[in-house]
């Protein structure tokens, strides 16, 4: 009877790699370098030992492979896990992976290798081995400690931004360029494939499953499951992208159904089956003649790998606000590349996009990056020692003071998520359009400039100019996250600050990419270097009021169409609620009282000097009422105070007045704005000195029309305050002074009785 070469060559790898795994676990070493020490001993570039038959089907169960260990990915793929590692290690994952893609991308130039060639070696170097650090924590005992867990939720992140990189590698291996309309072309389709993949995931897949609960054993669960991974697979293959992510959004969809769990479970050997198999094939690539051959990159990589991955892993984890202690014994675990570099390589040799030799060279790197992570675990003690003792003593208390190895718990509140979820939701979606409008310059714009400028130098200058400036207001976007809530984490612990600062000198330089990516294509200068070139005048830009307030412009006119019922809704309950139009309700006031002065000071001194988010809207000093107060009004010991803001501005407020001798809050709770206005005369307030707030319609002829708040007129002339804008039926509480005023909104206006009487002379309340 003749027995399939399939079937034989897959009983000669399953018992190499067995016996070799078995000597590497006894050696203590990553199971992962058994196999593939396993599959260089039983390939055909190793003469001594039975060797397969058919490497091609040896392939075909490795892409196999990839598929399963994928799908098993999306498995454990939770927004609730990302949510769980803390802000602390999104800042280190994305230190790291910047750091190392940039790196890795220049050190294929340095050595002459194609562009595709560099990229994808900038991918393979960005990210380190869960398994590896894994198995070495476990080792040595360090499983439990504070900078295990964090390195190890670093990975996490790394392993989900890895699908992502994949997607982006596929879009660009297409037309073998980073840019282009047929790059334009391919993430259009990609996002109706994440479309259909939301749809599945919300309702298809799980009302399925439900419905035949019934009926679903195990064996039946693991055959739905599958034929599931498997289908995606095709539909993402039949579309122009990678097998892996089409594994990898079924695993996540079916993560998220109530079956998530115990299909991970079920499907765990078959994911260990394949992914022994996968990473066998790899070890098949070895050649020993191509390891002589490339002996000086393998060495070169390898350096880079290792202490770039240790020098950024150990910086990400001090901007994060972890120790020093942490930050040099977590950087010694990151030193390696990791399982996920075989995936890229394979990605990159399927696409027929990278050469045949950077293939065994990274295996190479893996290897020899593997076997020295525990040397470097094992001495982290003593170098942090050293460096202790050797760092500068201002350097060292600085540290002490911002840094502090409960970090990672401060990082899971509800306010640090918060504050993530917005910038990484405001990035994604900023760069989004700054691609669009590189795109849409590169494509048409300079064509159509090119056309009509007979210089092809100021063609291109003119190009440049008007690209960028178009791409000023998303990037400022970027930069619009709550700084209430900004202010509000700066002072809640001071070790927040270097997460703080390091999450805006990350804004910047993202942000700075696509003017320098635009620059490239007029000046022959390093985009590395554009980039840092870019980043000064933006961060510049960003703190313009002017900029500010076309942004928010921008952005309110998109939120009061996008949710248009849904506010107009919400205006009609507080309406019927209250018997009246309200801007919001999210307004509060307290009182605080003037203790002690240095000297005598005014508002702005005595503001600007602790970063008040809050507005002071009256001083009552003995008998004396003094209304919205001007920024030149001189503060006395004994005056109360009245300030206004939402309930967040004032809890910020609190905290920065928590160390203050000068102040103090008295003992009135707070109080709603509306309440307050109404309860004015419960304080001893005379009605003439009684602030009221009020609507303003504002329409064509309307003098405030097409006015910034600054130039409106409202404080010099009626001797007043905008405290508030409703544009359609979106509330915009305290806007900032460059906010545009726009025909159709209500003004929401507070002051005293000369500006009523101001307003009413000239028929301007609204009715």
């Amino acid at each position: 009877m003749h027995l399939h070469s399939l079937i034989a060559d897959l009983a000669l790898i399953l018992i190499v790699a067995g016996i070799v795994t078995v000597i590497f676990r006894k050696l203590r070493q990553p199971v992962v370098l058994g196999y593939i020490a396993a599959g260089f001993l039983i390939s055909p570039n190793f003469e001594y030992m039975p060797s397969v038959v058919e490497m091609e089907d040896i392939t075909v169960w490795g892409e196999l492979g990839v598929i399963f260990l994928m799908f098993g990915l999306g498995l454990e793929f939770s927004f609730k896990k990302i949510a769980a590692v803390g802000g602390s290690a999104f800042i280190i994952a994305v230190t790291v992976m910047a750091a190392m893609m940039l790196i890795g991308a220049e050190t294929g130039h340095l050595m002459g290798w194609d562009q595709m060639d560099c990229i994808f070696l900038g991918g393979m170097l960005s990210m380190s081995s869960t398994m590896i650090i894994m198995k070495a924590y476990e080792e040595y005992g360090l499983k439990e400690e504070n900078f295990a867990k964090m390195v190890l939720g670093a990975l996490v992140i790394e392993d989900i931004a890895g699908v992502f990189m994949l997607i982006i590698l596929s879009t660009i291996s297409v037309s073998r360029n980073v840019s282009g309309l047929e790059m334009g072309k391919e993430l259009g389709l990609l996002i109706v494939y994440l479309a259909v993949w939301l749809l599945l995931g919300i309702y298809i897949i799980p009302t399925m499953l439900n419905r035949i609960s019934t009926q679903l054993n195990n064996e039946l669960l693991v055959v739905i499951s599958l034929a599931i991974c498997l289908l995606m697979v095709v539909i993402a293959n039949y579309i122009g992208f990678s097998s892996a992510l089409g594994a990898f959004l079924s695993g996540s969809i079916l993560a998220g159904t109530v079956r998530g769990k115990e299909i991970e479970e079920l499907t765990l050997p078959i994911k260990n089956l394949f992914g022994a198999v996968f990473f066998v094939s790899v070890g098949m690539l070895i050649q020993p003649s191509l390891m002589v051959k490339y002996i000086g990159p393998i060495l070169l990589i390898s350096i880079v790998t290792i202490f770039g991955q240790k020098i950024f892993a150990t910086i990400g984890i001090l901007l994060s606000g972890q120790t020093l202690y942490a930050a040099v014994r977590g950087g010694s675990s990151m030193v390696q590349i990791g399982e996920f570099s075989f995936i890229v390589a394979t990605l990159g040799m399927n696409l027929d996009v990278i050469s045949s030799h950077i293939y065994p060279i990274i295996v190479c790197v893996s290897v020899i990056t593997a076997f020295v992570t525990p040397v470097f675990l094992r001495a982290s003690e003593k170098e942090y020692r050293f460096i202790s003792r050797h760092l500068p003593a201002k350097l060292r208390g600085f540290l002490r003071r911002n840094t502090s190895a409960e970090q990672s718990r401060f990082s899971m509140d509800e306010d640090w998520a918060a504050f993530t979820g917005k910038f990484v939701l405001r990035t994604g979606i900023s760069c989004l359009f700054l691609f669009i409008i590189y795109l849409a310059g590169s494509e048409y714009l300079r064509p159509f400039l090119q056309q009509r400028i007979p210089s092809h130098g100021w063609a291109m200058a003119a190009w440049a100019a008007v690209t960028i400036a178009v791409m000023i207001p998303f990037i400022n976007f970027i930069y619009g996250v709550d700084k209430t809530l900004y202010v509000k984490l700066w002072m809640k612990h001071r070790t927040n600050r270097l997460p703080l600062i390091s999450m805006q000198a990350l804004g910047t330089l993202v942000s700075a990419c696509f003017p320098a990516l635009v620059l490239s294509k007029c000046f022959r200068i390093p985009f590395v270097l554009l980039v840092v070139i870019a980043a000064v005048p933006i961060f510049l830009f960003v703190r313009s009021e002017r900029i500010s307030g076309i942004t928010k412009d921008m952005e309110m006119r998109f939120l009061a169409n996008f949710s248009e019922a849904t506010l107009a809704k919400a205006k009609r309950e507080r309406s019927v609620e209250n018997d009246h139009h309200w801007l919001d309700e999210s307004l509060y006031v307290r009182e605080m009282r003037v203790i002690d002065t240095d000297e005598r000071r005014t508002i702005l001194d005595f503001a600007s000097h602790r970063a008040f988010r809050v507005t002071i809207i009256r001083i009552i000093r003995k008998e004396q009422v003094l209304n919205l107060p001007s920024a030149g009004t001189e503060i006395e010991v004994g005056d109360l105070l009245h300030v206004m803001g939402t309930a967040d501005e004032i809890e910020t407020c609190a905290m920065l007045l928590r160390d203050d001798a000068c102040i103090e809050f008295t003992d009135h709770e707070d109080m709603r704005l509306k309440e307050y206005i109404y309860a004015q005369s419960f304080y001893g307030i005379r009605e003439e000195d009684q602030l009221s707030c009020i609507p303003l319609r504002v329409d064509a002829s309307s003098e405030f029309a097409r006015r910034s708040i600054r130039h409106s007129g409202m404080r010099s002339r009626y001797k007043g305050t905008i405290i508030g804008i409703e544009r359609g039926n979106l509330p915009l509480i305290s806007p900032g002074i460059e906010t545009m005023i726009r025909r159709g909104d209500i003004l929401w206006v507070m002051g005293g009785s000369e500006m009523t009487e101001r307003l009413t002379g000239r028929d301007l309340l609204q009715e």
